[in-house]
Formats: structure tokens, C-alpha cells, sequence
């Protein structure tokens, strides 16, 4: 037998394989939902309603995909399962279009998932608002998984659903604790960043996440800096638990971690230098070299360790080097306060406050794995990784903040 005719019949019965599995998953769905269906079709009788209808959805294929689901009741999407017991759509497979979730910008997509499916990557990557800068190779990853992988995913959907669940309202800008942000997408959020500006000043930006709220809910000239700031950008699971909380979406999540390759590919393009301030001596210095390397034409102006007691001094340097954005790691509150201090005085058209940044681009510390960023949970990659230095920030500082979000909540209702 040739080898052709082999791995033709391997793919078969690997096919057979996975066919017999979700169809026996779904059926056991199905049996243990039985009370749950069964509610469902008498509540719609009792409406004079038929229990299921079909509603048409469109994968990021563009093409169409008719859903069960139950006209009355609860987890109407539910009935999906039926759809899955007879093959027309997967568990996993390609993405269905949903409001939030950035779809491929390729004309006529052809995706490397044959069928559709109730769950995808592209959807777990919005609801924590992680960027997906090449959506194609992650679907294509996607349809190489096995069936392990695929229940790990709608595991980790579910549990997002859970914590991060987008309603209908995602306001362009709007306030969270008294503090203004931009609810942007990443590219947005960039391009915002580098284009010029008709101002004459240096525009500041700030990422705020639980540890920016909980700070400036003591220190009063931190809050009146992220107040009075041109722009922020919401940042963290912590974030996202609030804004749901408030009745609000979020769009991407925009750190400064994930935020730099797409601001370090939009300054080669646009032609913007960067000045890295801040962190211990040689860290930046090392960022900056391994940043031209990633990104080759990226013009790094200057470099300046954190540890200076003149900011005058500072504030030449950088103007002398003719940078046009300037990344401050400077730390809470003293990377925000300072750029507010000293913005006027800076000739460079956006400064960005981006905390330990420096040291994940140098080497020093490794980011979270995929898994835990897909959760929403690289606070406890750095809890593990620097348990003293961050025990105030996160053991401390997340129930803290857990309670000023139940504070806001029950404000918000009026009690």
C-alpha cells in the first residue's frame, strides 16, 4: 500500500475518532440538560410558542450558520447541542462573528478550520481583551489541536464567561472610579500614540489597573494626575471585573507590555523615536538593544536608568536626543507624577508611563505563560515570581480592590 493511500486512511479514522467523541460528549450533554430542556419546552407550550427556533449566524468565512436555540427559558443556547449531535457545527472550529471580537481584516478569508464551531480561540482572547496580532496562525494552531486541547478551551471560555462577560454597552470613553479612560482597541490605542498631535505640549498617557485605583484612592496628587491625563488605558482582569460590574464592555486590554511590539512596528513605519526611561542601571539599556534587534529600523534615541535626583537634568537629555515618545518605568505613583511635572517641559509628542516594562524587553523577568494571559492571570505569574516584592500589590491589594468594585456596584444601584 502506498504511503499516500496510508496517511489518507490514518486521517480517516482519526476523523472517525473525534466524530465519535463530540457526538458522545454532546449526547451526554444532552441527558444530564434533560431537566433543563424539559422546563424549557413547557414554559414555551405554555406561551403558545414552538420550544425551538433557528437563528442564523455568520462564521468569519462568511458563511451562514443556522442555531437551535429555545425561545423560552434559561441557557436558551443551549439547544446548540442538538446542532452538534447532527454534525452541522462543532464544539471548536471556526469562529463565529460575535461583538467584540476582532475578525481577521482578510478579504475573502478562507480559514484553516473547516467547520464551525460554538467555541474558538479568537473568542477566549476577547473576553480578556488579550491582542491577537496574527488571528490566522492562532486558528490554524487551533485546528491542529486534539481533543484534550479543545476541552481545555471551552474550559477556559466558560470560566472567562464567567468572570469577564461582555454586555452590549462599550462606551469609546467613560470613567471607572472617578478616573476617565479610553476604551480602544490596541491598534487604536497605538496609533493614538504616534500620530502627531496639533498640541504643542507632550501628551501623557497612563495604564490603569488595580494597583493605579488603589493608589490613587490614598494619595490624592496621583488621582488628580490620572484625571487631568490626555489619555488612559485600562489594564488588567481586575479592570474588567469593574467595568462589567459598572454595565460596561471592554475592548482589548491594553498593557504596556502587549502594547509595545505594535507601538514599536508603528514607530518604524511612521519614522518615531523612543527614549527608555527608567528601571535599574543596564536594564534599559539592554531592552533598547534587544528591541532594534526584534525590530530592525526602530530608532531608540536614548536610554536613562531610573536612579537620578535631577529631573531638569533628565528632562535635557531626553530633548536633546530629539525623541518623540518617551516610555517612563518609573514605578507607582513616581512615573505618573513625574511625567505631569515635567511634560511641558519635554519637546517629544507622548510620554507613557509603563511601569516594569524594561524588565520583561530585557530578559530579566519572563512573561506569564499563554494559558494564564488567556485567563486573565499573569498577576500570579509575577506573585510567584516576586512574592515579597509584589505581596502588598496582589495578596493585599486584589480584596481590597474586590471590595471597592462591591462598593461601586451597590452605589450604581442606588443602596
Amino acid at each position: 500500500m502506498s504511503p499516500y493511500l496510508n496517511t489518507q486512511s490514518s486521517q480517516a479514522g482519526h476523523a472517525s475518532v473525534n466524530t465519535a467523541l463530540r457526538v458522545s460528549a454532546a449526547l451526554l450533554l444532552v441527558i444530564a440538560l434533560l431537566p433543563l430542556f424539559i422546563v424549557n419546552t413547557a414554559a414555551a407550550l405554555l406561551c403558545f410558542k414552538a420550544p425551538l427556533r433557528r437563528q442564523t449566524w455568520i462564521d468569519i468565512s462568511a458563511r451562514p450558520v443556522r442555531l437551535l436555540s429555545w425561545q423560552v427559558g434559561i441557557c436558551k443556547r443551549s439547544a446548540a447541542l442538538f446542532n452538534v449531535l447532527s454534525g452541522s457545527i462543532h464544539f471548536v472550529g471556526n469562529p463565529l462573528v460575535r461583538a467584540g471580537v476582532n475578525i481577521p481584516k482578510v478579504t475573502r478569508l478562507r480559514s484553516p478550520c473547516h467547520m464551525p464551531g460554538l467555541f474558538d480561540g479568537l473568542w477566549l482572547r476577547s473576553l480578556t481583551g488579550l491582542n491577537t496580532d496574527t488571528p490566522l496562525a492562532l486558528l490554524q494552531q487551533q485546528s491542529r489541536q486534539g481533543t484534550a486541547t479543545d476541552a481545555l478551551l471551552i474550559s477556559k471560555i466558560l470560566l472567562c464567561l464567567c468572570l469577564y462577560r461582555k454586555s452590549a454597552n462599550m462606551p469609546q470613553h467613560s470613567t471607572l472610579f472617578g478616573i476617565p479612560f479610553s476604551n480602544t482597541q490596541m491598534q487604536n490605542a497605538v496609533d493614538w500614540v504616534v500620530q502627531g498631535s496639533e498640541q504643542q505640549a507632550c501628551r501623557s498617557a497612563y495604564y490603569i489597573n488595580v494597583n493605579s485605583v488603589n493608589l490613587s484612592a490614598g494619595n490624592a496628587q496621583l488621582y488628580r494626575v490620572l484625571q487631568a491625563s490626555d489619555r488612559n488605558f485600562i489594564d488588567g482582569s481586575g479592570m474588567r471585573i469593574a467595568a462589567r460590574q459598572a454595565g460596561m464592555s471592554l475592548a482589548d486590554n491594553n498593557n504596556g507590555t502587549d502594547m509595545l511590539p505594535v507601538l514599536c512596528r508603528a514607530a518604524v513605519t511612521h519614522q518615531r523615536s523612543l527614549f527608555l526611561l527608567g528601571a535599574q542601571p543596564g536594564v534599559a539599556r539592554l531592552a533598547a538593544d534587544n528591541l532594534r534587534h526584534a525590530y530592525p529600523g526602530l530608532r531608540i534615541a536614548g536610554v536613562q536608568h531610573g536612579y537620578f535626583d535631577d529631573d531638569q537634568a533628565v528632562v535635557d537629555q531626553i530633548n536633546q536626543t530629539g525623541a518623540d515618545i518617551v516610555l517612563v518605568a518609573l514605578g507607582s505613583p513616581r512615573q505618573e507624577i513625574w511625567i505631569d511635572s515635567n511634560k511641558h517641559k519635554l519637546h517629544a509628542q507622548c510620554a507613557l508611563a509603563v511601569g516594569g516594562l524594561f524588565d520583561f524587553f530585557s530578559g530579566n523577568i519572563a512573561r506569564a505563560p499563554m494559558w494564564m494571559r488567556e485567563l486573565g492571570l499573569e498577576w500570579v505569574w509575577r506573585l510567584i515570581q516576586e512574592p515579597k516584592a509584589k505581596f502588598h500589590r496582589y495578596v493585599l491589594g486584589n480584596p481590597i480592590f474586590l471590595f471597592r468594585v462591591y462598593v461601586l456596584q451597590q452605589a450604581l444601584r442606588g443602596l
